[in-house]
């Protein structure tokens, strides 16, 4: 009886140090510093801080990298307005033409969203994630902290050397390595960073859920890397562990007794705009050739929703330029399931051109025959004619 009683009384005992366990576990939500409408203070390093990024801004504007398709920039820009609410006004959004997953936001409102995040993100509230993390960096006033850091730490010219960074464009390793230095901020200020940013995204109306999703999908996707070459980009160098910020996030979503959403309320526009930009979006991804990220990402997206013959003709692209043992073969079959749905056109042509390798010249004249169809102005139409005429 003795046990019995003792059994019960260690049970109760470490279900309520469970419980507390767990209620210590949920955690607080910061609050901003830098209210809407902030300006620069009169101290020099401030004000001479934003100078130097209105100059670099300047060339962001110009760059060949930012993205300057009317619908894609409309949008980033009104979800960033949707979450920023009253500081709406203090920021200036630009989309750089960048393969791998990155944002960032200087201390003067300029925010930069690279391509790499759209092919990553499942839907519009987990773009919300993302961008409410760098919005909360800003009203949390660690942008400006950071970019003093930076000006104290390192060389005269640095800023542009950090501004190249971000934007994308490569600049050498030993400078690259103090780039990621600075540009690292400290766990404490991420985890403040992704706590504002999910209030703000779930005060948006975006679904809570979404916060941790995304960095589970980053852990997967970096579990699939094949090679060094494949190794974590500017993002994931610069930002704690994916898992243990994952873990936060979710406790806090569970905190807040919101179930997550079967489907995001406006996935709609969010998948049409991506399937209308998801040639050159994956055209990009494949050029880095990092191929298990890349099949990954072809693995998400065909969830996500793509159409599922562009999905197949992307898989069969990145198998072409892989080259290993057996992608010939795998491609063929996709170009095939490509071609039995809404796929490019190149995706006839290409599959044409397998079928000749494998000595079946009547399948072949049968895919070049839709290719010039489906693209009656196709560059290339004389070769394709060329190869029609010589099947007997």
């Amino acid at each position: 009886m003795a046990d019995t009683v003792r059994a019960m009384t260690c049970a109760v005992i470490c279900c309520a140090a469970l419980h507390t366990l767990a209620a210590a576990a949920v955690p607080t939500i910061p609050k901003p510093v830098i209210p809407p409408g902030y300006q620069p203070q009169h101290e020099r390093d401030e004000r001479g801080l934003w100078l130097e990024l209105d100059e670099y801004e300047k060339a962001v504007i110009a760059s060949p990298l930012r993205i300057r398709e009317a619908a894609l920039d409309d949008y980033i820009k009104n979800l960033v307005c949707r979450i920023g609410k009253d500081y709406c006004g203090d920021f200036r959004v630009y989309v750089m033409r960048n393969p791998y997953f990155n944002a960032s936001m200087a201390a003067n409102g300029m925010m930069l969203v690279w391509t790499g995040a759209l092919t990553r993100v499942g839907s519009e509230d987990e773009l919300a994630t993302v961008i409410g993390h760098e919005i909360a960096h800003y009203e949390m006033a660690h942008t400006l902290a950071q970019f003093r850091n930076i000006k104290k730490g390192m060389a005269i010219g640095s800023i542009f050397d950090i501004g190249l960074a971000v934007i994308g464009v490569p600049i050498p390793v030993g400078q690259m390595t103090a780039v990621l230095n600075v540009l690292a901020f400290s766990r404490e200020e991420e985890e403040q960073a992704d706590l504002l940013g999910a209030q703000l995204m779930l005060d948006a109306g975006f679904d809570p859920h979404a916060t941790y999703r995304i960095w589970r999908d980053l852990i997967q996707e970096d579990q699939r890397a094949e090679t060094k070459r494949e190794e974590p980009g500017l993002f994931t160098k610069t930002h704690p562990d994916s898992a243990a910020r994952a873990q936060v996030l979710e406790a806090w979503a569970h905190s807040i007794s919101r179930p997550a959403a079967a489907e995001p309320a406006d996935h709609e526009t969010f998948r049409a705009l991506i399937a209308a930009n998801y040639s050159w979006l994956m055209e990009d991804q494949i050029k880095t050739a990092r191929y298990g990220r890349t099949e990954y990402l072809l693995e998400q997206q065909a969830q996500f929703g793509m159409p599922e013959g562009f999905v197949h003709f992307y898989r069969a692209q990145m198998l072409m330029q892989r080259a290993e043992a057996g992608d010939a073969q795998a491609a063929r079959a996709e170009y095939a399931l490509a071609t039995n749905a809404a796929a490019p056109p190149e995706a006839f042509r290409n599959y044409g051109y397998l079928l000749l390798k494998d000595n079946d010249p009547a399948a072949a004249r049968v895919q070049f025959q839709r290719y010039l169809t489906a693209k009656p102005d196709a560059t290339d139409r004389a070769m394709v004619e060329f190869y029609i005429s010589e099947v007997p």
